[in-house]
């Protein structure tokens, strides 16, 4: 009896789980594209998660909704859960822009510090006359 229950209990959640799998698939999936057209395009660092928010709210908006429903299934209060929810999909969001940033900086030119400084024409002293050799 034991057993039947702990299988339809592990049943039970992994269905739960299933529901926001779906929806948290979906937007990694956005990101990863927005992230590539970001790229493509030469987004700037500091537009970048605007940029992809704006491009994946639908799946924003589904997979926050899905967690919301998963935690008050679970016996969150909707504020809290709501709250999870925002915290969890920010995460999802500021990995992606961070990556971003870190990337954009590593990709823009550097002015080399090794590099000479631009050579001024040297101003050539006369040729100062040489003592005469002592014999």
């Amino acid at each position: 009896m034991i057993i039947a229950l702990l299988a339809a209990s592990g049943i039970f959640l992994t269905g739960l789980q299933a529901t926001i799998s779906a929806p948290r698939d979906a937007f990694r999936a956005c990101l990863k594209q927005a992230n590539a057209k970001a790229t493509g395009e030469k987004v700037a660092a500091t537009a970048f998660e605007a940029y992809i928010l704006g491009a994946c709210t639908a799946q924003h908006d589904a997979l926050k909704s899905a967690i919301v429903s998963f935690n008050m299934k679970n016996g969150m209060a909707r504020k809290a859960a709501s709250s999870d929810a925002e915290m969890t999909v920010a995460d999802y969001v500021s990995s992606y822009v961070d990556n971003y940033k870190f990337t954009a900086e590593m990709n823009s030119p550097k002015p080399q510090a090794n590099a000479p400084a631009a050579l001024a024409p040297a101003s050539v002293p006369a040729a100062a006359p040489q003592p005469p050799k002592q014999q």
